[in-house]
């Protein structure tokens, strides 16, 4: 029989509260079908152990009971339903039980018998509620599995923080007992019509209902521009992370027959940089080739004279491959390649001829790579290393008539090449002498090793090893470009080979390095097309390196790679670039403007 008490406490409320769904009117036009879906109500409560005052979306709320934790369970006064959930609750005094009605159950607990049914089906009384001075309470995480709120406990400040986002739906009941609201679908764009190639902003303002993770999102028909007029369908569909699909949801994007953008011009403005844009070779042709040519005073440094070690590239024979004097500052490089049939050794090697003079040789930058059989790799990797070399300089000192490894490469077995560069300083006169030996030879082995002949590519002494230029950009209004190992606008370092004693020529340029500046650049995209063949190399752009293309290699013609963008501010610009072994040359650096668009 219930208490009096109770009986009042009933009586009073009567029907608590009927439950009616949030219908909330549409503010995307616009947009029609899934956007004429309801919005759902969103309930954030903070409920406080033994306190009869809760806070609803930030306002204090009072309670019909306070809520209690019993063994780390909490409850809530089920009188409290209606204003914490929107949840009806009412007192059917011919069965002499509560019910309450859930968006998944119909509940019944009859306080007298001490029974509860949950869609007609008998439960534990005990294991979903209590009765505590005549007040009938409800078990938290037991209710929450016909609700589908998310609650955490925060022992610090005694409370408990619940979120619930309340169905928009019709009615109140549902037939699944763990309800799982489909996602809704809805994205809006920028603007109402475009011209041709304008950008197109699309802002996913979709959500679950159910507070739900949204794991994946699918488009159809999404461009980031169009380059022809009409009517064009976007669609999106997105699953939440219980694997519910939404309804898709569409609209119609406008293009008007105005111009803004080209398809080429569209990826010059708005690709990123680092990026490798591939393009017909006749769209490459019509828009980059035979652009004017930028005004560059070049300067070489002669005070670092270059030696190169790269003949014959791929060796059928151990021996002497180059050997040079240095007395104060040189750039070593080398690029080779096993061809024969067992693996051997690589080493520079370094004798000091003084009979009582110790020599120091310090090495100031370095790049190197780990012998391999792609050989844009080993061009590419080594030149990154080196541009980008900044550890603190290394020393080592030869004894007079001494002779020692300067740099002993790890064993490379046939047709894997190697390719290292190295900037050094001496105290006096040293010979360098690049060397194919024995794998695991000793260097008291050294002097078995005959002269190899010059068979082609690039041997010798060179006057410098750095080229300045000074690019100037005033009055650029066109694409324009500069060559880089075309041999008569870049023109190739000369030398000596030091074995025959002939006039030698750098072609490509290799083992130099580029120092190209310009003051204050316009608005400018800075691109990178290859026309002499495969490519792969590194660009230091203020300081930052570039590479292009980013993955695998480039072919003259096929596409180019953007470098760089300026907004027109910048004081200055600066590159700094080395041809990478294994790359063919020319290559242009272009500058296109860009417009405010």
């Amino acid at each position: 029989m219930i208490s009096s008490l109770y009986k009042k406490w009933f009586a009073a409320m009567g029907t608590l509260i009927l439950f009616i769904s949030c219908l909330l009117p549409n503010s995307m036009t616009p947009y029609a079908s899934a956007a004429d879906a309801p919005v759902p109500e969103s309930r954030s409560l903070l409920l406080y152990y033994g306190k009869s005052e809760a806070f609803l979306n930030g306002t204090m709320l009072a309670l019909e009971a306070p809520v209690v934790q019993i063994n780390n369970r909490t409850y809530l006064p089920a009188a409290s339903l209606p204003s914490l959930l929107g949840v009806p609750v009412e007192w059917d005094a011919t069965t002499g039980s509560v019910q309450v009605t859930t968006p998944a159950a119909f509940i019944q607990l009859q306080l007298a018998a001490k029974q509860l049914r949950v869609n007609g089906k008998m439960e534990n009384f005990e294991q979903a509620a209590f009765q505590l001075n005549d007040r009938l309470y409800v078990e938290l995480s037991w209710l929450n599995r016909f609700i589908g709120f998310k609650a955490t406990v925060n022992e610090q400040l005694q409370r408990v923080e619940l979120l619930y986002i309340k169905r928009a739906e019709a009615g109140s009941l549902f037939n699944d007992t763990m309800p799982n609201t489909k996602p809704v679908a809805r994205f809006s764009v920028n603007k109402k019509s475009y011209r041709l190639g304008e950008p197109i902003i699309y802002s996913n303002t979709s959500y679950d209902p159910d507070g739900d993770t949204i794991k994946n999102v699918e488009w159809t028909g999404k461009a980031e521009a169009i380059f022809q007029p009409g009517l064009f369908k976007v669609s999106l569909s997105v699953t939440d992370s219980k694997g519910t699909v939404s309804e898709p949801f569409s609209y119609n994007v406008e293009i008007v027959d105005e111009p803004y953008l080209d398809e080429f011009e569209y990826k010059v403005y708005h690709e990123p940089v680092g990026t490798y844009v591939k393009e017909e070779e006749a769209t490459l042709r019509a828009y980059l080739r035979g652009i004017p040519q930028l005004p560059n005073i070049a300067t070489l440094e002669k005070d670092r004279p270059l030696i190169v070690s790269d003949s014959p590239e791929t060796f059928t024979e151990k021996g002497f491959l180059y050997q040079e004097k240095v007395n104060g500052k040189a750039r070593l490089y080398a690029d080779h390649v096993n061809g024969m049939k067992e693996k051997v050794q690589f080493a520079i090697i370094v004798r000091n001829p003084s009979p009582d003079k110790p020599v120091t040789i310090k090495t100031t930058r370095h790049g190197e790579v780990h012998p391999s059989i792609y050989a844009n790799l080993i061009g590419n990797e080594a030149s990154i290393e080196f541009l980008q070399s900044d550890s603190t300089p290394e020393s080592i000192t030869v004894a007079p008539y001494q002779t020692m490894y300067y740099k002993k490469m790890p064993e490379f077995y046939p047709d894997q090449g190697m390719n290292v560069m190295y900037d050094v300083e001496t105290s006096g006169e040293v010979y360098f002498s690049f060397v194919a030996m024995d794998a695991g030879a000793g260097i008291e082995s050294v002097g078995m090793y005959k002269q190899l002949d010059y068979t082609g590519n690039v041997r010798g002494t060179f006057d410098g090893s750095d080229v300045s230029w000074n690019v100037d950009l005033t009055g650029l209004k066109k694409p324009s470009s500069l060559a880089i190992g075309d041999g008569t606008s870049d023109q190739f370092v000369t030398g000596v080979d030091a074995y025959v004693k002939e006039h030698s020529l750098n072609l490509g340029n290799y083992g130099v390095v580029y120092k190209i500046h310009m003051d204050h650049p316009p608005k400018m995209a800075l691109l990178l097309l290859p026309r002499g063949g495969v490519f792969r190399g590194p660009f230091e752009i203020n300081g930052s390196i570039v590479q292009a293309p980013p993955s695998g290699i480039m072919m003259d013609y096929q596409g180019y790679t953007i470098l760089a963008r300026t907004d027109g501010t910048e004081p200055s610009l600066d590159i700094e670039f080395t041809p990478a072994a294994g790359s063919a040359f020319p290559v242009d650096v272009i500058f296109y403007p860009l417009e405010d668009k």
